[in-house]
């Protein structure tokens, strides 16, 4: 199976800027991403999780080529390699709508490049990269591997995140699909016209798009509900428990007969799927989410809707890790004064090189020691539908701006408040304090599978 390159778009956006500079004599600008692996038994996530430039004065005067640098930047990126224990791709621009394509040059010139940065530490991930507006071409020589693969698929994350899917088949297999979709075209049955709104290959993005919900309840049962009639089909679900008859109060889709049957929430989150898209991918698991980490991993997207700080906390940082987009969703009821009571709820979006739920004030010290002080209490937290219905159907809301840019707003920070005695969601104000925040919390330094270093 292909490797899956990801690139957080605050990354990308700072290549593309300094790959468009004009230099004295080069056509072209050069310069290297940093990588990180996270490896699962059938697949190998590469990330990019820095960038750094050529310098000028590492270029040659070339007038055969576009771009030429010296030995000096091949030995810059090899050095970084070993010192940081990162891989190294080399990186161009050709921009363009669709996938960019090596030249005759590129072919030529750059896999003996790839090649030195191999030699110089084969456990890293290494090899080539041309980015284009929208997409990127890569050949990438993973670790301990010896022969390079090309044209992995690219995933841009941030808002807008882009999953550039690839025919695993390759050029040949690609062609045969575009020719038999032109042959035998099958026309739209209608069922996502009403919201072609979200753009022209919106129904395409989200039918391919892969998402995790953790907590098939009050929260994840309206979630599941909602992307499954958006045209998702693609889902990973993590629950260990059955409904009971004090669910039926908020579990979208839960019956008298679940609660009879002692069915188990992610089987009733199946079946509302499945009555929409037969042929849904569904990855169903009644073990906590933590025991899974390689089917989460390859998600384009998580939901977390659990109870308690800890398992958000553990949950974000899983996510930033391996570069994954979190949307946590919460509620719960405080009694103010005696017999008076507001319900509390949040929608956050924990985007990785972006503020953390820690950089936002949501987690802290205070309440995750709070919390440990009465384990045992976790999940009592009273529960109603319609607050959940509100809070979930804004993640949703999120996801889909995310995939399909259909707002062509570009989003920063996203920290929702709910409040129920006012019917208002409403954007936190310590938002104001973080559009330029650096997330420390969660460097991209930390991001891919843990390196152990001897002593």
């Amino acid at each position: 199976m292909k490797p899956i390159i990801k690139i957080p778009r605050d990354l990308y956006e700072q290549a593309r800027v300094d790959l468009l500079r004009q230099h004295e004599f080069a056509w072209e600008r050069v310069g290297f991403f940093s990588t990180r692996c996270s490896k699962t038994q059938t697949q190998t996530i590469v990330h990019c999780v820095a960038y750094d430039p050529v310098q000028d004065d590492h270029y040659i005067e070339d007038s055969s080529v576009g771009v030429r640098i010296g030995p000096k930047a091949i030995t810059e990126a090899m050095g970084r390699s070993l010192n940081n224990s990162v891989g190294q791709i080399h990186v161009h621009w050709h921009g363009g709508k669709g996938l960019p394509h090596p030249s005759t040059t590129d072919s030529k010139e750059l896999p003996p490049v790839q090649q030195s940065l191999r030699n110089a530490n084969a456990k890293e991930g290494h090899g080539w990269m041309i980015l284009g507006n929208h997409d990127a071409w890569v050949s990438v020589c993973l670790p301990e591997e010896q022969v390079p693969v090309l044209e992995s698929p690219v995933t841009i994350v941030g808002f807008p995140t882009i999953v550039n899917h690839r025919d695993a088949s390759g050029h040949w297999g690609k062609l045969a699909s575009g020719l038999k979709k032109i042959f035998k075209r099958k026309k739209s049955d209608g069922r996502y016209h009403r919201q072609s709104f979200l753009g022209a290959e919106s129904e395409s993005i989200i039918g391919k798009a892969t998402v995790g919900i953790i907590g098939l309840g009050g929260g994840g049962s309206h979630i599941v509900q909602q992307l499954a009639h958006l045209g998702f089909k693609n889902f990973v679900l993590c629950d260990h428990d059955c409904i009971s008859k004090s669910n039926l109060n908020r579990l979208v889709g839960g019956t008298l007969a679940d609660v009879k049957a002692k069915r188990l929430k992610v089987a009733i989150a199946e079946r509302g799927i499945k009555k929409l898209h037969k042929n849904a991918n569904i990855q169903s698991y009644t073990s906590r989410w933590e025991d899974v980490p390689e089917s989460l991993m390859l998600c384009d997207l998580i939901f977390g809707c659990v109870d308690t700080f800890a398992t958000r906390r553990d949950l974000e940082a899983f996510c930033r890790r391996h570069l994954i987009p979190y949307i946590d969703v919460g509620m719960d009821v405080h009694e103010l004064t005696v017999g008076q009571y507001e319900i509390y709820g949040q929608v956050i979006l924990s985007m990785p090189g972006k503020p953390c739920m820690h950089c936002m004030g949501f987690l802290h010290e205070d309440v995750l020691s709070k919390e440990a002080e009465k384990y045992g209490d976790a999940g009592s937290n009273p529960q109603v539908v319609w607050p959940n219905g509100i809070l979930c159907s804004a993640a949703v809301g999120i996801a889909v701006d995310m995939l399909t840019d259909w707002s062509k707003k570009t989003r920063g920070p996203v920290y929702l408040g709910f409040k129920g005695g006012e019917l208002s969601l409403q954007p936190d104000k310590r938002l104001q304090h973080l559009q330029t925040h650096q997330c420390s919390h969660y460097p991209l330094s930390q991001v891919g599978d843990v390196i152990i270093k001897p002593l």
